[in-house]
């Protein structure tokens, strides 16, 4: 595969700098924003960078954390799409952990409809966005504070977790795949969402179709813990006879 002069310095710059958008592309490279759209596309086509809304950042690794300004603008319509089709298992007078995730954050604004409910999180983003909601009496999980996630965790952040139970657990994943199940790229964000799930009764896992078939470092739960999947996309027959047999729901976001 050839990549011309352009498309190679575009490549360079997205290694240099993790993340970087269109508008920063068109300044650095002097092109336009449709040449630089169509260079990312062939860039991404050949497996070099990933794609998010509004430029590039590097592929994910295999551990490690993806920064928390990638994750919020990636597939960033699919995951509003799945927080729609999420919010008819959240219910007036109950309580939820909600992860640091990107994905459950999109359902923080759709909890003013409901009245007299709790979430605990670990997301510091999402903890601020939930103190806007005044029908919900929110809390933040205490620990150390990733920077990069965004989040909280270690064992402090455990601790205060162990405190509460739950009517149910919303969360997403870096990865899921039948031999791992959902899966993180740390184990410090695998321990806490496993916490979540040890002190709630029903486990909600919202998850994008980009994390099938993608395996990380922490595995979160089995497979048998889910209670319900929602995705953007129907997974192959693999997956869905997998769910069907093992009593997980499954929902495809319209």
């Amino acid at each position: 595969m050839l990549i011309d002069e352009r498309k190679n310095q575009i490549l360079m710059l997205v290694k240099e700098k993790r993340y970087v958008s269109v508008n920063d592309l068109c300044k650095l490279v002097y092109a336009s924003s449709a040449t630089i759209r169509r260079d990312l596309a062939f860039l991404s086509n050949a497996g070099l960078i990933q794609r998010v809304r509004g430029g590039a950042s590097v592929l994910g690794n295999s551990t490690g954390e993806t920064a928390a300004i990638v994750r919020a603008q990636a597939n960033i319509f699919e995951k509003k799409r799945i927080a729609n089709a999420a919010f008819r298992f959240l219910h007036n007078g109950q309580s939820y952990f909600f992860d640091g995730s990107t994905t459950v954050g999109e359902l923080v604004p759709l909890l003013s409809k409901l009245q007299d409910i709790t979430v605990i999180t670990n997301g510091c983003e999402n903890a601020v966005r939930l103190a806007d909601i005044a029908t919900c009496q929110s809390y933040i999980a205490g620990g150390k504070i990733s920077l990069k996630s965004a989040s909280s965790t270690g064992s402090d952040t455990l601790s205060s977790l162990e405190n509460f139970s739950c009517d149910a657990t919303f969360f997403s994943c870096r990865g899921f795949s039948l031999a791992a199940g959902p899966s993180e790229g740390t184990i410090e964000q695998q321990r806490a969402k496993a916490a979540m799930l040890r002190h709630s009764t029903k486990h909600v896992l919202l998850v994008d179709h980009t994390k099938f078939d993608q395996t990380y470092v922490g595995s979160v739960c089995s497979l048998a813990a889910i209670n319900i999947l929602i995705t953007d996309e129907k997974p192959r027959e693999e997956y869905t006879k997998f769910f069907e047999r093992n009593g997980i729901q499954l929902i495809v976001a319209e």
